[in-house]
Order: structure tokens, then sequence, then C-alpha cells
């Protein structure tokens, strides 16, 4: 058996087929099982774990049942499709609420909150002059506990004091704004386009670098008009797809989606080597 599994402790108090439920989940959200990949047999999983083959079923049946594996009679067992998170370009919504709309649940990781130099990209959406001094939160956004994204959010440093004191892993950077700061987000301005995953972004969203991933580039404002944060943001392409809603005149009540050929430099970000951390 070529898939490499943590081994199950007889001394954990918690039940064997639960340990080897936890280590074929693992696999199936780092990658090491992709969809559709056949799953190895009873016997397999048996032998190398030194358990019983009632054991190893009752693992694959509570996996079947969670909606990670399905079964093909004949041929074995398999690794389900992850759904993908549907991503509405015209409503103005953080992961976190946009994510749970959807039945599934959603979660992050803080991979930085640091003090950065504002870049030129940066300072204009932010109306500041380069080398302001700001606020980089990154994140790795999960849904159902598998990455899905990786999110970097930029805000002005001396506009909110104490942001970093925040545990972005249990809040949401959008109610913090509004219930500490007072601030009411009404509007962004979003640009999407297809890249490869660098070797630096790669790692993070758990798939091989050159991998397809949607790129995108937000600046998000107060209702004054006032820029508020600007986020560069890469998620997987197999995990998300977006949604428009299309007009004859390219307008509705909610909001204007415009068609705009920018020729850019195909750097990560758009602007210069993107290092999360």
């Amino acid at each position: 058996m070529d898939l490499a599994l943590t081994p199950v402790d007889r001394n954990r108090a918690e039940p064997l087929y639960l340990q080897i439920r936890q280590a074929l989940l693992r696999a199936i959200l780092e990658g090491g099982l992709q969809p559709h990949q056949r799953v190895p047999s009873e016997r397999e999983l048996s032998e190398a774990l030194g358990v019983s083959r009632m054991t190893v079923r009752q693992a694959l049946q509570t996996l079947t049942n969670e909606g990670y594996l399905y079964t093909v009679p004949g041929k074995g067992t398999f690794v389900a499709p992850r759904p993908r998170i549907e991503h509405n370009l015209q409503r103005l919504s953080g992961f976190t609420q946009e994510v749970r709309a959807q039945g599934f649940i959603p979660s992050s990781r803080v991979v930085a909150l640091e003090a950065i130099p504002a870049d030129d990209a940066s300072a204009r959406a932010l109306r500041v002059p380069p080398g302001t001094r700001l606020f980089r939160l990154t994140r790795q956004r999960l849904v159902d506990g598998a990455p899905v994204a990786l999110e970097s959010a930029h805000l002005v440093y001396a506009r909110f004091p104490g942001l970093d004191q925040v545990d972005f892993q249990r809040e949401s950077l959008y109610a913090v704004l509004e219930n500490r700061y007072g601030l009411r987000l009404t509007y962004a301005i979003q640009i999407v386009e297809a890249r490869e995953a660098s070797p630096s972004v790669a790692p993070l969203l758990h798939i091989d670098p050159a991998r397809p991933v949607l790129a995108m580039e937000r600046t998000t404002y107060a209702h004054d008009g006032t820029p508020v944060e600007y986020v560069r943001s890469f998620y997987r392409a197999d995990r998300i797809r977006l949604k428009v809603e299309l007009h004859i005149n390219g307008s509705n009540a909610r909001g204007r989606i415009a068609n705009v050929y920018q020729p850019h430099t195909p750097t990560e970000g758009g602007h210069g080597p993107y290092r999360p951390g």
C-alpha cells in the first residue's frame, strides 16, 4: 500500500475505527487521496494498520456516511469530489458569512498579522502614500477543514488601534470592523484572473505549484466612500465557482458589472512576489 497513514495507537481511549477514520480524512483533506481516487481495500488497510477488517469497514462506512467517500459495486471505495463554493460577485459579504450560508463549515488559520510598509498597489488602493504603515492579515481559509483560499488583507495601521489583539481564527474581520470600529462596509471593486499557483502559495492551499488558482484583488469601501481594506486572495480553482447575474444593459439594482481588459505582467498578486507571512 503506497498511502502513508498515521498508525493506530491501542493505548488511546479513542476507538480504533475513529483513529483510522481520522487518518484517512487527513489524507483526503491534505491531498494524499484525490477526488475519485480509489481508497486502499479493507484487506490492504487491515494488513497495513494491524487491525481487523471489521474495524476498517466501520471507518470506511463512517466516512461514506459523512460524504467523504463513495462506493462502486465490484470496483471499490473512492474519494468523493469536494463541493465547490459559490462566490457571488454582486454581493459584498465576508468569507465566513458566504460559506456558512451555503451549508458548509468555515474556519480560518492565521498565517501572519504584521505591520508592513505600503507598496505601490496597496497605497494606491487605500489612498495613502507608499511606505505608510499597514496591518497585513494573512489567513488560510478553510471549508469543512480543507483549505480553499489564501487571503491577505491590508488596512491602515493608524486607523485601527488594537487590531493586532483580535483572534482572527475566531473573529470575522468585517464583524470586527463594524462592531469595534463602527465602520459599515457598503461596496467593493474586485478584479479576478486566472493564475498558476506560486511555490509560496501552493503549499498553503495543499496543491502542487503551477496548479491553476483564481487570483482576486479587492478594495472595500465604507459608506462614505473611504477605502478601508485592500485584499489579495488566491482560491483553489477546483473548489470555487463564480456567479454573476447579467442584465441586457450591464447593470441592475444591486451593482454594475464591467468587462475590463488590463494588460499585466503575470507576477504573484499582480504587483511583485507574494510572500505570505
